[in-house]
């Protein structure tokens, strides 16, 4: 319990980092560059999130299998395991680079975009998928943290690299000319804090585990990717749930409504990273408890899980319906603040039932069994586009049509 807390504790710390760079950067960013220029930053980490529905088929269920095999003593199949994903995902990520970067070449042709900021717009997608990339190839680093339960460590480095985004954020829009792409560039540094620190990591508390051309096996590959794939595809309905949000408002409504909408998605994301944090603090616990087919105590941990995740996510919740007016007045008074307290809270209004569901969806992932919440998950994605659509084309509802529609079917 004593290890459980102090994850928490130091990974609150990181989150509360987080928060505090986003409540500073945000309103400077928007103020600088404008609400027009600051939706596409979404936009386009939304674009990553498109590309790694194919890199999850692999990565999905390598820490399990590499855990799994490590806790059973197994090394020689961790360590297949361990290197088939590392090497799969550098030619995985590699080729979507490579397809992402002849993809923003034609960038204007497929979102509107202000001639203004075509450029600038052009560049950050560059920084965004090289930050896509180093996430990629240092993946399967970050199992040995699961391994040996030190995400408390993984938190500090965590923390690091929101300091190191910010620094570089702060330095770049102090003494050069403002343009959105540095964001794409503190994205960059913090990737490679956190890429390195999980090296790190591997290095020193998993040294029987290591990357070797010898341990690539296709039939590793195969079997990951087999099972990773309803994985892929339940991203995929998430994508349909709420990562079209910023791409329905640039093609359907303005971009402009694109920014209102992807500021208030970044009080959604803060609320999204509450309960993840105390969903994966848990995680090693449950892993290690599935392992050794201790059926009690990964109930026990479930249901703790759950109810702390519960009373977090919807105190957050009452707080904001509160004082989220007063909370944007201070925040981002130059912004139609009445607007985006009113798609912030549609949005947010999720959290009731997803902060203590969270923590059961690693269920899927220990069980392997991820076809029946993929359906219901790719289901409810077709649903939300398609009553977006509809609710923007014929009724009155405009911007807030992209938010409700996904919040009814969360």
């Amino acid at each position: 319990m004593g290890k459980l807390l102090r994850t928490i504790i130091i990974t609150g710390a990181a989150f509360v980092l987080n928060y505090l760079i986003n409540l500073i950067l945000t309103p400077f960013i928007t103020d600088s560059v404008g609400t027009e220029a600051y939706g596409f930053v979404s936009l386009a980490k939304n674009c990553a999130q498109y590309a790694s529905i194919i890199t999850i088929a692999l990565n999905s269920y390598a820490s399990r299998y590499i855990a799994l095999e490590f806790h059973n003593g197994n090394l020689t199949q961790s360590n297949i395991y361990f290197s088939s994903v590392f090497w799969g995902d550098i030619a995985v990520g590699s080729l979507i680079a490579v397809f992402a970067f002849g993809f923003i070449g034609f960038l204007e042709h497929i979102f509107v975009i202000p001639d203004a900021i075509l450029t600038d717009v052009k560049i950050l997608f560059i920084f965004v998928f090289i930050n896509f990339w180093i996430t990629t190839v240092f993946t399967v680093f970050g199992s040995s943290a699961y391994i040996k339960n030190k995400l408390d460590i993984s938190g500090i480095f965590k923390g690091l690299s929101y300091l190191t985004e910010a620094i570089v954020l702060l330095v770049l829009y102090t003494i050069l000319p403002e343009k959105i792409f540095y964001v794409g560039i503190g994205l960059v540094a913090a990737a490679l804090v956190i890429g390195l620190s999980n090296f790190f990591i591997s290095r020193k508390y998993t040294p029987e585990l290591s990357v070797n051309r010898k341990w690539f096996k296709k039939s590793a590959v195969r079997r990951l990717i087999l099972d990773g794939f309803w994985s892929s595809a339940n991203s995929l309905g998430d994508v349909l749930n709420s990562g079209l949000d910023l791409a329905v408002c640039n093609l359907l409504l303005t971009p402009t409504a694109m920014g209102q909408v992807a500021i208030a998605k970044t009080l959604d994301g803060i609320f999204h990273a509450l309960y993840q944090m105390i969903s994966q603090a848990f995680q090693p616990l449950l892993l290690k408890s599935y392992a050794e087919n201790n059926k009690r105590r990964l109930l026990s941990e479930l249901k703790l899980s759950m109810k702390m995740s519960g009373m977090l996510s919807n105190i957050a919740f009452a707080g904001f319906a509160a004082l989220g007016m007063v909370y944007y007045q201070l925040w981002i008074p130059n912004q139609d603040i009445v607007l985006i307290y009113g798609l912030t809270l549609v949005t947010v209004s999720a959290s009731i039932v997803t902060g203590p569901m969270t923590p059961l969806y690693y269920i899927y992932t220990l069980t392997v069994k991820k076809k029946f919440p993929c359906i219901i998950t790719i289901l409810g994605g077709i649903f939300n586009v398609t009553g977006m659509f509809i609710l923007i084309r014929y009724t009155s509802m405009g911007i807030y049509a992209v938010v409700w529609t996904t919040t009814v079917v969360m």
